[in-house]
């Protein structure tokens, strides 16, 4: 059954993936939502009453009326307690007819993988320890699981589950909204390494990380802004057919980003990125 919506970002990321994913929910019937965020984006939200809600665990859809299951996908990597620290602000806004769901295979952050991205700073890496988890979980080694399997987490609503709990959890969704992170150009494999991020981020990637079938995609939307950016610093050159501009170029305060407040690099309009 098609009855999933994919949301990605097609240019460097910032194109309001968030603001998008909380307006899809709001005014479409999703019951379930899912992402498989890591720690180097972060989603903002402002619903109707102005509160603010900044993600970086949490799906955005899941301001939706409708929503009753989130599903954070064996691709995540976060901290536990930015996870506590969003369901927290979502129950003083009044949304709380959730329950989170996680794939057991899921990677928690730690201190250890943010201390080993210092050196990444030369890349115009977020530093915020995503491919330092990531290669943990690769490594395999049992006496070091950065997985979240054996992690107790004391809430009511957030459940670890199994690979096969999580795939049912798909099954009897009527409709989904998917959330992907960060953007098409920075993925590790769309022509601008070392200046990139530590997966690919298109929709296969984000399928294949939220353990979501291809039989069940429906529709892909795409966010994309007239001015691109890019993080502030070395994060790399851009596409031949845009320049680089000044904010002044633009007639607009600078922009600054999600997670690290740095001021954004920004550009001219890329077909060829499109």
């Amino acid at each position: 059954m098609s009855k999933v919506d994919i949301l990605v970002d097609l240019q460097f990321g910032s194109t309001g993936k968030g603001a998008i994913a909380g307006y899809l929910a709001v005014t479409r019937p999703y019951d379930t939502v899912v992402s498989a965020n890591r720690p180097n984006a972060g989603h903002t939200f402002i619903d109707a009453k102005g509160h603010k809600m900044i993600h970086k665990v949490l799906p955005n859809g899941v301001v939706g009326a409708s929503v009753r299951t989130v599903l954070i996908g064996a691709g995540a990597v976060f901290s536990v307690e930015q996870l506590l620290r969003e369901i927290d602000r979502l129950d003083k806004f009044g949304y709380n007819n959730f329950g989170v769901y996680i794939h057991e295979a899921a990677v928690v952050l730690t201190d250890e993988h943010k201390s080993g991205e210092k050196e990444y700073s030369r890349i115009g890496s977020t530093q915020q320890g995503a491919a330092q988890a990531v290669i943990a979980k690769m490594d395999r080694d049992p006496g070091n699981d950065p997985t979240i399997k054996h992690v107790e987490i004391n809430h009511p609503r957030i459940i670890v589950v199994s690979p096969n709990e999580y795939h049912n959890k798909l099954l009897l969704a009527n409709k989904i909204l998917a959330e992907g992170a960060q953007g098409y150009s920075l993925g590790i494999d769309a022509g601008f390494w070392p200046y990139c991020t530590s997966r690919n981020c298109t929709v296969n990637s984000f399928m294949s990380d939220m353990g979501i079938p291809h039989t069940m995609l429906n529709t892909v939307i795409g966010a994309c802004r007239t001015y691109p950016i890019r993080v502030a610093g070395t994060s790399g050159p851009h596409y031949h057919d845009q320049e680089e501009l000044d904010w002044e170029d633009v007639g607009v305060e600078p922009e600054k980003t999600t997670v690290t407040q740095r001021v954004r690099r920004v550009f001219t309009f890329s077909i060829q990125q499109i």
